[in-house]
């Protein structure tokens, strides 16, 4: 086939999401004269990074929203079997990429004994505590975490050792990152513009902003873009889009989000505890104003009410409609605060966020030691 390492990444989630997002600026960094790329997907759109080789993940619909019991594992034996055939076309494998979570990335760690590949598991999010979980972190040659998971991977490792009380040597921490190639547009200042965007799974708290638009008059809400995507092959609650009210424009996973960011300046995030919110973080990148719960998850930890964003009680529309009023009467604090969450933004670029991981992807079979180049995290 050819001299290069040969990495699998498996995607067996029906629709787009900050993970994916996350998980492709990761592999932007690798070096492809070295390395080639392969991607395992049920949605072959969510790439769109030209290096990689998108392949069909064929899943039956009626076994893709199986998601416990024993049809969970048979789903999983057959995505294990879609990897193999992939593996017969375009060569083994010799590094694994988990871009959600040892539960979805279950069929990783099932093919693991039949090949033999490192297995690199990226956390975006909590984990269920499970010993099969627990059995494929300690499987798994590196696992990179976003903080806000650490708890519940602490949890998921208990079910198997309950003594253990630090994180073990292959966990290290990760901070996502967005590339320069794919830098947000700066937004105008001109005007207000609300600006939401995020998957209409019902954790991402639509409702609480069109509760907090309705209570505005008509004739002063400001201008509304909703950016929106279904969510597709999760029994998870979703939210229903598009729904009509005046002066709230609607965009179902839009080709031009970045111009619609742009054309913005008013970004409100309406999640419960975020495990770290990519689409806020391109807000600040395009130069919003950034409105997010006061709920304890990453970007509340991170921001100062008042100075870098505006913090609303969380799952309040009464409050959220009071904190959209006062914005939208006061551009200048709007551009004020949108360039303080923009000069933040700065530090997250990819090249520099995801250093340690693609030293680590390349090297992963190398004798030389970098685990003191890789930013780590212990109890």
């Amino acid at each position: 086939m050819t001299d290069k390492r040969h990495l699998i990444v498996i995607d067996p989630t029906a629709f787009c999401g900050g993970s994916k997002t996350a998980t492709e600026s990761i592999l932007r960094q690798l070096d492809t004269k070295q390395m080639r790329i392969t991607v395992l997907t049920a949605d072959k759109h969510s790439w769109k990074y030209s290096a990689l080789k998108r392949v069909r993940l064929y899943e039956p619909k009626w076994l893709a929203e199986k998601e416990q019991g024993l049809s969970y594992f048979f789903r999983h034996a057959f995505i294990a079997l879609n990897l193999l055939v992939t593996r017969l076309r375009f060569g083994s494998f010799d590094i694994a990429l988990g871009a959600s979570g040892p539960g979805v990335d279950l069929a990783l760690y099932l093919l693991k004994p039949l090949q033999n590949m490192k297995i690199i598991q990226l956390i975006h999010g909590p984990v269920a505590r499970s010993r099969t979980i627990a059995r494929c972190l300690n499987a798994a040659d590196q696992v990179h975490y976003l903080g806000s998971s650490r708890v519940s991977l602490q949890k998921a490792l208990s079910s198997i050792d309950p003594t253990q009380a630090e994180m073990p040597d292959h966990f290290y921490l990760l901070r996502n990152g967005l590339c320069d190639q794919s830098w947000p547009t700066a937004c105008q200042s001109q005007y207000p513009v609300i600006f939401w965007a995020a998957s209409l799974l019902k954790w991402k708290g639509l409702e609480t902003l069109l509760d907090a638009l309705a209570q505005i008059a008509p004739d002063i809400r400001p201008l509304t873009h909703i950016c929106y995507i279904k969510p597709l092959g999760t029994q998870l609650p979703v939210s229903q889009a598009p729904i009509v009210m005046q002066h709230v424009d609607w965009y179902e996973n839009p080709v031009n989000i970045d111009q619609l960011r742009a054309s913005a300046n008013i970004f409100v995030s309406t999640s419960r505890n975020e495990p770290f919110g990519l689409s806020i973080l391109e807000a600040m990148a395009a130069g919003h104003c950034i409105l997010i719960p006061a709920d304890g998850a990453y970007w509340d930890q991170t921001l100062n009410n008042n100075s870098d964003c505006i913090k609303y009680q969380a799952d309040d529309p009464e409050d959220l409609k009071d904190k959209l009023l006062m914005l939208s009467r006061n551009m200048r604090q709007v551009i004020e605060l949108g360039r303080r969450a923009s000069e933040i933004a700065q530090d997250y670029r990819a090249g520099k966020q995801y250093a340690g991981i693609k030293e680590s992807i390349e090297q992963i079979d190398s004798e030389t030691d970098i685990k003191g180049r890789i930013r780590r995290s212990r109890l």
